[in-house]
């Protein structure tokens, strides 16, 4: 009986151990495979990068596993377990990186997981994208400053800034804008020849051109500049009607007349030019027709000063008409 006793137990050790060994294979405890990681490391022009260190370290037993990239950026790291994991990539030259990927969510089989594509820029980048953010912020309140007429204090400003980027067209411009302010034509002309030379279709550098040289009594230069910036904004009311004057003062009427023309074209409740428009066919001898702009003018403003004047220089067209 003893040994009929002790077959019974052995026997009862066997199915208990062929029980156990088929929960270890259930799924409900061998939820927690391994992951397989595939993913590309590239720079800020999308080449790929490859020596880069990756390392993952597991947050809850604070494990480290480490990969590097190929020659391809590429890396593979298989057998991970499931866990989140903080994530360093770096390379020598370049800004290192972080990140927390997360694998730990349950799962039957060893998962493959393609990585979304890793981009490290450059030291030299990271710098140079922060010292362009500073130039824009200092370019922005030098164009403040301008704004509210404060020529010295963004002259301050863009002295230092045009030392530290000589090629920057903004900074150029400013420059010239401010100088002309100034009345410092000769120093204003230098910055905006600049501007057009790095930025030969920015059509305000040209018309500020034209100022400057208005101011200094080049006509000749003046209007060519005038001319250009026209040619590249043609919706430009301002400096259509600054053209026009030119003309105008040139005595080359009907050439004047067409550009006021373009410019009421641009800009239908502008008084001055309305007003030079009728001074136009003054000049041609059709009192009529500069009547009929005279009287446009006088609709649209509420300036008694001006209303007096545009008056006055009606009664006169209509006087002459009648003799």
């Amino acid at each position: 009986m003893k040994k009929k006793k002790s077959f019974l137990v052995r026997g009862w050790d066997i199915f208990l151990a062929i029980l156990l060994f088929s929960l270890v294979l259930s799924p409900g405890i061998s939820q927690y495979r391994e992951y397989h990681l595939l993913g590309m490391v590239v720079d800020t022009d999308n080449n790929p990068l490859s020596g880069v260190d990756i390392t993952l370290q597991d947050l809850a037993t604070s494990r480290n596993y480490r990969v590097k990239t190929d020659k391809n950026g590429r890396y593979v790291l298989s057998g991970l377990p499931h866990g989140r994991y903080q994530v360093t990539v770096k390379k020598d030259g370049y800004e290192t990186r972080s990140f927390e990927w997360d694998f730990s969510a349950p799962q039957e089989r060893m998962q493959k997981v393609e990585m979304e594509t890793i981009i490290m820029a450059s030291v030299e980048t990271v710098r140079t994208a922060a010292l362009a953010r500073e130039a824009q912020q200092a370019v922005k309140e030098a164009m403040e400053k301008i704004k509210q007429n404060d020529l010295e204090g963004a002259m301050t400003l863009l002295k230092d800034l045009v030392g530290k980027y000589p090629d920057d067209s903004n900074i150029h411009y400013l420059l010239g804008v401010a100088l002309g302010r100034l009345q410092r034509y000769e120093e204003a002309i230098t910055e905006l020849t600049r501007v057009t030379e790095l930025v030969p279709q920015f059509a305000p550098a040209y018309q500020q051109l034209g100022f400057c040289y208005q101011n200094l009594k080049n006509m000749d230069k003046a209007l060519e500049n005038y001319k250009k910036s026209a040619d590249l904004d043609p919706s430009n009311a301002s400096n259509l009607y600054n053209l026009g004057l030119i003309l105008f003062e040139m005595n080359r009427v009907d050439e004047a007349l067409g550009y006021f023309e373009k410019a009421l074209a641009a800009k239908s409740d502008d008084l001055d030019t309305l007003e030079m428009i009728a001074r136009c066919y003054v000049n041609r001898g059709d009192l009529a027709r500069a009547i009929d702009y005279l009287e446009q003018a006088r609709s649209l403003t509420k300036d008694e000063e001006k209303i007096k004047f545009l008056d006055a220089f009606i009664t006169t067209l209509k006087a002459q008409i009648k003799k």
